[in-house]
């Protein structure tokens, strides 16, 4: 009688997931260098709402509390230092320097703030404004 030995059968290797791993590890690492971090605006600061806004978180916005005080990137500013900051940003003197207002701030004074500026030789100014919520 001859003996026949069963088919053979490779054992089943686990599945490695080292590679699923491995793309995701370097999607990562791309999107935080691609990927643009911008610090956060005053979170005292309760802005101006409007019914139609753009969409769009401002990069970098002078921010004008209810105080009448302007703050940079959380710090607060000068005139002279919001004029050498907006030149070191690098987008030119022309580009336009967005103003994030609280709505708290009375009208006399953001007409007189945004007069300064006009006067220091910003003249593209764009006010920043939040969607309001419905």
């Amino acid at each position: 009688m001859v003996k026949l030995n069963p088919p053979y059968t490779k054992p089943r290797e686990a599945d490695s997931t080292i590679a699923l791993i491995n793309i995701v590890f370097l999607m990562l690492i791309f999107f935080l260098i691609a990927g643009t971090l911008t610090p956060p605006v005053d979170r005292a600061l309760d802005p101006v709402t409007t019914e139609e806004a753009t969409p769009g978180a401002p990069p970098d916005a002078l921010a004008i509390g209810a105080d009448g005080t302007m703050t940079w990137r959380g710090q607060p500013v000068t005139l002279e230092e919001t004029l050498a900051a907006h030149e070191r940003s690098g987008i030119g003197a022309d580009a336009p320097l967005r103003i994030l207002v609280d709505q708290s701030l009375p009208a006399p004074d953001l007409v007189d703030r945004l007069a300064e500026l006009r006067r220091a030789g910003l003249t593209n100014l764009v006010l920043v404004t939040e969607r309001e919520q419905n």
